[in-house]
């Protein structure tokens, strides 16, 4: 067993503060999801119904027909194959034959997203907006492509074109409100959401996403009281729960907190942060062996969650698990390539797991980074394991 004089303790604590400070950021992607729906909507509509469509398209001749119910067999193939470009050439080459079908367009602007050609999506979904101004789908799938290219101006006026045809839309409020809050212009954002729960009054995605703006801005009753609103419209969700739960876990809830998180991970076992935050719990509590399970819960569900990773890292070194700790402090470097705690604990259970060389070209980059972060404490420490495992 590794003895904890060895193990870099102080890494999971501070990759927890990066983790928490980014813990609104996380929800801010969860409240995107529906305008990734809306866009998977439009690949559906694009291409498991474009035939149909085309076929009750009285203007073609025969003639054209066949042959674009040809290209779009192909494209459809090539779709299937993931073969995007080749779908693209088909797809354009349709528009040749049916220049006023709209779903030609949005499908090729779809397929630029799918290869991340967020530019070239553009104009496609423009000329698809152009033919049919009020399909929604479209204009979201446009909005999303301006999200990806950061030009939040133009994603803007994408959601407020929405909000004018379907006032009631609240997707399109929930994007608004998503870019202001990542513009950091958080009066417009609580404006916005506030704006929808007025609008759309039963909505319980609207208070979440008021609850996730009060939890940035540190107002943690006012979140909670959002949270809680949100679960009284429905509690068939985890991520309000887990919302709750992070507020009072700030304003000292524990045991309100812990039954929030329980029905969060109920709801969705593949909650990660839930479960990480049940660790935490756990841990507190002093149950390390309950911990040890919700941080493998959470790393699971989430690879990319550091701080679960951190957590259970040492716990795995712990209990030489050591090639499951070498998994975590590895997933951890790839995130953070200049923290030195993880190399050092990436060495040690290297070192458990008999690749001494790498263990000691592992702490070697430890020692190195702890120099440069002036951590002379460290230093000394690392250069003893290394004569440690020179004897």
């Amino acid at each position: 067993m590794v003895s904890c004089k060895w193990i870099a303790l102080s890494i999971a604590g501070g990759l927890v503060c990066i983790t928490a400070s980014q813990a609104g950021a996380s929800r801010q992607l969860e409240v995107s999801l529906p305008f990734a729906a809306a866009q998977t909507a439009v690949f559906d509509e694009s291409f498991s119904n474009l035939i149909a469509q085309s076929t009750a398209n009285s203007t073609l001749s025969d003639t054209d027909q066949d042959a674009l119910d040809e290209l779009l067999r192909q494209g459809q193939d090539k779709v299937d194959a993931e073969d995007y470009t080749g779908a693209i050439a088909l797809y354009e080459q349709a528009t040749g034959i049916d220049p006023l079908n709209a779903r030609l367009y949005s499908g090729i602007g779809y397929l630029y997203v799918q290869q991340a050609l967020y530019e070239e999506a553009i104009e496609p979904y423009q000329q698809a907006i152009e033919l049919e101004p009020d399909n929604l789908p479209f204009r979201y799938g446009l909005a999303y492509a301006y999200i990806q290219m950061e030009s939040y101006d133009q994603a803007i006026a994408a959601y407020q074109a929405i909000t004018e045809l379907a006032p009631r839309e609240a997707d399109a409020y929930l994007g608004l409100g998503n870019i202001y809050i990542t513009l950091e212009n958080y009066e417009t954002a609580l404006l916005t959401y506030e704006n929808l729960t007025r609008v759309a009054p039963g909505n319980a995605k609207a208070y979440e996403a008021l609850g996730t703006l009060y939890l940035l801005q540190e107002d943690y009753e006012a979140a909670r009281d959002a949270f809680q609103r949100s679960l009284n419209i429905d509690r068939n969700r985890s991520e309000p729960y887990i919302g709750l739960a992070e507020t009072q876990l700030t304003l000292g809830d524990r045991e309100g907190a812990f039954v929030n998180l329980q029905e969060a991970v109920k709801l969705n076992p593949n909650a990660a942060e839930a479960q990480f935050l049940l660790g935490e719990l756990a841990t507190e509590q002093g149950d390390e062996e309950a911990a040890y399970q919700y941080y493998q819960y959470a790393v699971d569900a989430d690879p990319t969650l550091i701080a679960a990773q951190a957590a259970v890292g040492a716990m795995h070194l712990d209990r030489e698990a050591y090639l499951q700790a070498t998994i975590s402090y590895r997933n951890i470097i790839r995130a953070f390539p200049d923290n030195a705690g993880a190399h050092y604990n990436l060495g040690l259970a290297l070192w458990g797991s008999g690749l001494e060389g790498q263990a000691v070209n592992a702490v070697l980059a430890a020692r190195r980074l702890y120099l440069q972060q002036d951590e002379l404490s460290e230093v000394d420490r690392a250069d003893a394991l290394l004569d440690l495992w020179a004897q």
